[in-house]
């Protein structure tokens, strides 16, 4: 076929598409009487036109993307995206824009049709495209990226292009700036709630865009700050309230994640959200085992997450490794019932603010969820100051850090006294701000200072009060007081053997000592804690260990149970401390970290 070039669109020298959206190779031909002329043969029923070359950064990895739609039947089909990082140009190309656009079956005709496409991206327009909220260098300048109006050190700008996930479209910044923020963020937002919640809600805040900061110089914030209570305390709404620093949040918003998440999914938000703060919403009561066992294992999987800043690293079908997403925001979690078989370790990596009814108060709630814009403006001052000052904040974070950790340490759980540090800095770095300013004296910063630290310790040592009833050694302990008071174990008494019987016996006792059968009292305390739907957190080596360490039971050199002649036998028993099982001096024992 011979062609018409006004009919045509070319792509190139060789390869032209009709209005219909037909695809041609054309080439030189000469015919036998010297005339030279262009022969056209048909390639596709439908062209794929190159409609952007762009790579995409997460903030852990970027993918090179090619966006092709198809023109068919003088209209364009929807996108196509084909990823650099698999073979873009396959020998079936046209699978992906349906069954309906097909390739000719002539020779030649797929290895034309994929040169089609490569030769439109030779000089392509390059876009990047962010998929991640915070900083990032851009043009040699650091940028905190956000939804609408990122910010610089100059302020809100839209120059960067961050496309977020379905769920946290809500996480941006907005360009406008009211007088009245201050006022709002000082005077109003505190008047909402309890101290407890205003304040550690504004600690963790604060802190948050200092994340990746503290970050390079070892020292990144590892807990939960946890919003408990029942339902209709409004847990959910003052987190969301909270959110506002970071986006625009309001009661008919979906939290950015919940606990009817997956794991999986939950792990992809905490890395995209870089220093963010993150809301996980809604910890449920376990009402079925079905509920239950969702509900524990992503209350223990994010415990690990924050507590430790890993991510699950994971193989591609080759045997190579594939990107790793460790979390990178702060969270907050709202939860009905919380601490439940998570063990000691995650409730160290968490300060929890209880909320009764009343707590909130709602004709105040309501003027400043009107205002909420007023705190996403204010952090974007705060950001925007944070960036300028980044070198001489990095400078003091850490002497500051170790100052408020060892001043906060008090016998309890170390990672505690590290909690009410890392809040601490945030209210302090909210307070140089204030008064770089000129919003606050300080005198009035000391005073929000001083205040401030009151609260954090004090929920820290409520924390610690929770760690203590989760311990380990503590909860075998009142699992065998209940069970020997209740008489579901038998007990042998050595001082009254008249009085025993010696059926299913799991050990003796003394005025001085507990004798048990290490096996049998362990499996016993297992089957106790298991009819009460709740795992027993440590194996029995781990626990009797924990038991010679407290000094709670009578040692045999090297091991951790030691013979005794009972009954014309010497079994190797478990000697547990009277004293400590004890009514009358129960009270009165103590143990290494209770």
């Amino acid at each position: 076929m011979e062609t018409n070039n006004e009919q045509f669109t070319c792509i190139s020298e060789n390869y032209r598409y009709s209005k219909d959206g037909t695809l041609y190779y054309v080439e030189g031909k000469q015919g036998k009487n010297g005339v030279v002329y262009e022969e056209c043969s048909t390639i596709a029923n439908h062209t794929p036109l190159l409609k952007e070359y762009r790579t995409i950064d997460n903030g852990i990895e970027t993918v090179e993307e090619l966006v092709f739609n198809a023109l068919r039947n003088y209209s364009r089909g929807a996108d196509t995206i084909l990823s650099l990082k698999n073979d873009v140009y396959s020998q079936t190309p046209n699978l992906k824009f349906g069954a309906a656009c097909r390739i000719t079956l002539g020779r030649g005709a797929k290895s034309r049709y994929s040169e089609a496409m490569q030769i439109q991206c030779e000089n392509a327009p390059h876009a990047v495209i962010y998929q991640h909220t915070g900083y990032a260098y851009i043009d040699g300048e650091r940028v905190f990226l956000n939804g609408d109006f990122s910010i610089g050190k100059d302020g809100t700008t839209n120059k960067c292009n961050v496309s977020l996930p379905e769920q946290m479209k809500n996480y941006r910044f907005v360009e406008s700036r009211d007088a009245e923020r201050f006022d709002t963020l000082l005077k109003m937002f505190p008047s909402v709630a309890s101290n407890e919640l205003v304040y550690s809600g504004l600690g963790l805040a604060f802190l948050t865009p200092l994340n990746s900061l503290l970050r390079d110089i070892g020292i990144e914030p590892c807990f939960i700050l946890y919003f408990t209570g029942k339902t209709g305390t409004r847990k959910t709404t003052m987190a969301k309230l909270i959110l506002n620093f970071f986006g625009t949040y309001d009661n008919g918003t979906a939290p950015p994640a919940s606990f009817r998440d997956t794991t999986n999914a939950v792990e992809l938000k905490f890395a995209l959200a870089d220093s963010t703060l993150m809301l996980l919403d809604d910890r449920i009561p376990s009402t079925t085992p079905k509920i239950k066992a969702q509900m524990e294992a992503m209350e223990q999987a994010v415990a690990r997450q924050i507590g430790d800043r890993s991510g699950r690293a994971r193989m591609n079908a080759d045997g190579t490794l594939r990107a790793t997403y460790r979390p990178n925001c702060n969270l907050i979690i709202t939860a009905e019932e919380s601490f439940s078989n998570v063990g000691e370790s995650a409730i160290a990596r968490s300060i929890s603010v209880e909320l009764k009814p009343g707590d909130v108060d709602l004709s105040k709630l309501t003027e400043v969820q009107q205002r909420a814009t007023h705190l996403n403006q204010c952090m974007g001052d705060y950001i925007q100051w944070v960036i300028s000052n980044w070198e001489s904040i990095s400078e003091r974070a850490k002497p500051m850090f170790l100052e408020f950790r060892n001043k906060a340490q008090s016998g309890g759980h170390g990672r505690l006294a590290e909690c009410v540090a890392h809040l601490q800095i945030g209210i302090v770095s909210m307070c140089e701000w204030l008064r770089h300013e000129k919003i606050i004296t300080d005198i009035e910063a000391n005073a929000i200072q001083r205040k401030s630290w009151d609260i954090f310790v004090a929920l820290a040592e409520a924390q610690n009060r929770r760690i203590a009833e989760e311990k380990p050694v503590k909860l075998f302990l009142d699992a065998i007081k209940e069970m020997r008071d209740r008489k579901t174990i038998n007990i042998f008494d050595l001082d009254n053997p008249s009085q025993n019987s010696n059926i299913n016996v799991i050990g003796y006792r003394d005025k001085d000592f507990y004798y048990f059968y290490p096996d049998s009292i362990y499996s016993e305390v297992k089957k106790f804690y298991i009819a009460q739907d709740k795992n027993y957190p440590l194996g029995k080596t781990a626990l009797f260990q924990q038991l010679a360490d407290d000094g709670l039971i009578e040692k045999d050199k090297e091991q951790n149970t030691k013979t005794k002649r009972v009954q014309g036998k010497r079994p190797r028993l478990l000697w547990l401390r009277a004293d400590v099982l004890n009514d009358n001096e129960s009270e009165e024992v103590t143990y290494n970290g209770e």
